[in-house]
């Protein structure tokens, strides 16, 4: 086999291996998206749920102005 013969052979080898490689990123990535979007709708994963859902519910349970508020005076 002539020197150009096992360039093109290797090439073709790296080639082969580089599209695997690829298929089972591709499918690794399809897996983790399933997963996360099964956990973004499940409530009791933390961190999973939007950060905005969760300032709104503590807003809708609010009374009055947060604790921190009595002690800022005029003029501080």
């Amino acid at each position: 086999m002539s020197e150009h013969e096992e360039q093109h052979e290797r090439a073709e080898q790296e080639a082969d291996d580089l599209e695997r490689r690829n298929d089972k990123l591709g499918d690794d990535i399809h897996r983790a998206r399933q997963d996360w979007e099964s956990k973004k709708s499940d409530v009791s994963v933390p961190g999973a749920q939007p950060e905005h859902a969760d300032r709104e519910h503590d807003r809708a349970d609010e009374d009055g102005p947060p604790p921190e508020a009595d002690a800022i005076t005029p003029g501080d």
